[in-house]
């Protein structure tokens, strides 16, 4: 009994010593009245500091304390000061405060050691933190690490940096010691390949991150400078193009050296193939729905070709997307290689899992906020009842993507929701989900070419406009003008020979059609052709476009224009009788086929137009237009591209209406950059007088270019321009012809290339007809 009292008296002590208890002893200042506030600061000037203290204190004198505004106090005092020791005494009720503070010190100065490539005050720049200022830890560790940035962008890859700080305690000062050990400097003077082929460096070095240091585009994009993440990426690239070549055991090792020029590197890149590995037998279990050979026949694999992993992934997806274009989309293939005891063979076995197969059953759009549903059905190749398709599937997602109106697009499919559908286990909704994004852009370009010199503008687009909006309430604000799908361009150019202003509308889809229409209005100020007169014209034009298949366009339009000449007092007497001025009105159609791989950049394929166009519904002038405009695109390598062009253009001048009659703006024209490279833009034909063309109605272009990829964003082209202009109707003849050759530089990845050439021209009329340089650039921002 009495060793039970003893027990219990001693849980009872311990007890009282619990944290809450603690706790109740660390509060026993709350809400007591503030006496005193008293400050001994550690500096000579500790005058000057008490009241910048006393301000940032929330806690005065005659207030209740209150710990959570005291650890406010103390955070905020730290800011300024180094060491902070806080003492609190109750006397009577009321309550002591005392504070210790010690001042943060200033920098008296900053040196550098072991710099020895970069001036201590290219670093003193750098590192922005000047002298005389106060130093935080945590402020100065930021500009310390931007200074190790530097040393890495300027390509020391090997700098290490560190500082140490000695503090004099009589003065408060700090003098602050950067200690750097720079290494080797990381600009690359060459990467030298050892056991790769000519082909194959050429390949490695337009795949690679790493790029050898050339002035003009490194001072752009910053390539040239050796980045340890980004060469250890590249050696996983080049490890994997070799396992890609049949050579599974290959080792890549990676030397830096230092080059004979100062600050400059030289990367050693060397392969151990090891002994290459090819296919062996193929073979296939679980396929019911298609044959061995009909299977076999989607592989990319072949028996007795390099053993490649990434062929055989290729080939399990080629396997799953056979099967799922029957419907059967939970189709399971899986693949298992086995090395041959005997040979340095790996054969392929490969296993499917068909399941069964299902149509399309709800296609629910989600995330569609502003866009119309029915806007995203127009892109959607899927139609419920149909057998399922995952290569349209496929192609419906990356249509949502390429018209530009969502930021993320994920288009899947799903079970059927039980209850919610009576069509039964072998049907699978489509769910798309998408996420908005802006639609709308505003922006400025300039540029300067040798046939306009310099222009610039202004344009506004909305990719996603919605012509309804003007019917709806403002209540909607301006989010009601988008939505519909439909496109609307403002732009407003000028330059030192021409200004334009463009309003242009389309809607695709028109009544749940193919049919794209649209219209378009124009004011143009022109002195392309002469600076001795400037066409006034403004125009209207609706359009129609129908697509006919992936290839094929189709397309009508109506056109309305006005067009006057502004005529300087010296032109000749001609020009002045042949200025016909008024109103054509116009009706036209075309044919388009387009198999090119790009819209900005084509590299193979084939562009054809057929236009057709009869003024004379109205208006002053009568005429026929017919134009036949070819182009095609061969790679000849996978650098060297061949361009061929050849145009036909004729107009026939109808009843009443004679060549002179035709107004100046609409007959054709022939020379320049875009044309027959060496001649003045406009110039060939025949002329008024020495610098009046009188243009044509029958023209023929032909031009042959072949380009080269020198690097990432060079090309080099040579090429053959010839043409033929007349005023006579139907006519052919002798053409003008030039040569030459250029180099086109993508000075950055958002603007148009700069070009600059130089034609020869091999038959001129006239010396004055002659330009042999010429050069264009663009850009926006």
């Amino acid at each position: 009994m009495q060793l039970r009292s003893i027990i219990l008296f001693l849980f009872t002590a311990i007890a009282s010593l619990s944290p809450s208890s603690a706790k109740s002893d660390n509060v026993i200042f709350e809400n007591q009245p503030v006496e005193s506030i008293r400050f001994e600061i550690e500096s000579e000037n500790g005058s000057t500091f008490e009241p910048m203290a006393r301000s940032k204190m929330r806690t005065k004198e005659g207030t209740f304390f209150s710990q959570i505004e005291f650890d406010q106090d103390l955070k905020n005092l730290s800011k300024d000061f180094d060491r902070i020791d806080p003492r609190l005494e109750s006397v009577n009720g009321k309550l002591r405060i005392s504070l210790h503070l010690q001042p943060k010190p200033k920098i008296s100065c900053i040196r550098f050691d072991g710099n020895y490539k970069v001036s201590s005050s290219d670093l003193l720049k750098e590192l922005d933190v000047p002298s005389g200022s106060i130093f935080d830890r945590q402020t100065f560790n930021k500009s310390f690490h931007k200074l190790k940035a530097y040393y890495i962008k300027q390509g020391f890859f090997e700098a290490l940096l560190s500082y140490e700080t000695c503090v004099d305690p009589c003065t408060n000062e700090v003098e602050i010691i950067i200690h750097v050990n720079e290494g080797r400097a990381g600009m690359i003077e060459k990467i030298c390949f050892r056991g790769f082929t000519e082909c194959e460096e050429d390949e490695l070095t337009e795949m690679m991150i790493t790029k050898k240091y050339t002035f003009l585009l490194s001072l752009f994009n910053g390539e040239g400078t050796y980045h340890e993440e980004a060469m250890q990426q590249d050696q996983f690239m080049i490890l994997n193009y070799l396992q890609n070549k049949g050579y599974a055991d290959a080792q890549v090792n990676i030397d830096v050296r230092e080059a004979k020029d100062c600050n400059r590197i030289v990367v050693i890149i060397t392969a151990d193939r090891g002994c290459p590995y090819y296919f062996g037998k193929i073979s296939f279990e679980g396929n019911c729905l298609f044959t061995d050979e009909e299977v076999l026949s989607v592989l990319c694999v072949r028996e007795g070709m390099a053993y490649a992993p990434e062929r055989v992934r290729i080939a399990v997806d080629n396997v799953s997307a056979l099967y799922g274009k029957r419907g059967y989309i939970d189709t399971v293939v899986s693949f298992e290689p086995t090395l041959e005891p005997d040979a340095a063979a790996y054969d392929i076995h490969i296993s499917i899992d068909e399941g069964e197969q299902y149509r399309v059953g709800m296609i629910k759009i989600f995330g569609n906020q502003i866009t119309e549903t029915e806007v995203i059905l127009h892109e959607t190749l899927l139609v419920p009842g149909d057998v399922f398709n995952s290569d349209k599937l496929r192609k419906t997602e990356m249509r949502l993507k390429n018209i530009g109106y969502f930021k993320n697009v994920n288009v899947y499919a799903v079970r059927s929701e039980e209850g919610a559908s009576c069509l039964g286990d072998n049907y699978r909704d489509v769910h798309i989900e998408v996420e908005e994004t802006s639609t709308g852009n505003f922006g400025a370009f300039f540029g300067f070419s040798t046939a306009e010199n310099v222009f610039g503008g202004f344009n506004i687009t909305e990719r996603n406009f919605n012509s309804k909006g003007f019917l709806a309430g403002e209540q909607c604000g301006t989010s009601r003008y988008r939505g519909g799908g439909e496109y609307a361009h403002a732009t407003i150019l000028l330059g030192g020979k021409s200004s334009k202003y463009l309003i242009s509308w389309t809607k695709p889809h028109f009544w749940d059609t193919k049919w794209s229409v649209g219209c378009d209005f124009e004011k143009s100020y022109s002195r392309y052709i002469s600076d001795d007169y400037t066409i006034v014209a403004s125009g209207y034009t609706m359009h129609g476009t129908y697509d006919v298949n992936a290839f094929v366009k189709t397309g009508i339009h109506y056109r309305i224009r006005r067009s006057d000449l502004e005529l300087r007092s010296h032109c000749s007497k001609k020009l002045i009788e042949d200025a016909h001025t008024g109103i054509i009105s116009a009706v036209g159609s075309s044919w388009i086929y387009d198999s090119t791989d790009s819209v900005a950049r084509p590299t193979t394929g084939y562009k054809s137009r057929v236009f057709g166009e009869f003024a004379g519904v109205g208006g002053d002038f009568t005429f026929l237009s017919l134009a036949y405009l070819n182009t095609f695109y061969y790679p000849f390598d996978e650098k060297t591209i061949v361009k061929l062009r050849w145009d036909f253009r004729f107009i026939q001048p109808l009843w009443s209406t004679n060549f002179p009659d035709i107004p100046l703006d609409e007959r054709f024209y022939l020379g320049g950059d875009s044309e027959i490279r060496g001649y003045r833009p406009y110039r060939l034909g025949k002329k008024y007088c020495s610098d009046e063309p009188k243009g044509g109605i029958s023209m023929q272009l032909f031009s042959c270019e072949v380009s080269r990829r020198l690097w990432k964003r060079l090309d080099a082209f040579i090429f053959v321009d010839s043409g033929y202009l007349s005023d006579v109707k139907w006519n052919f003849g002798t053409p003008w012809t030039s040569a030459g050759g250029g180099i086109r530089v993508q000075l950055f990845e958002s603007t148009p290339p700069l070009t600059v050439g130089y034609g020869f021209p091999f038959n001129p009329e006239d010396r004055s007809d002659v330009k042999r340089f010429f050069i264009s650039i663009g850009g926006k921002f």
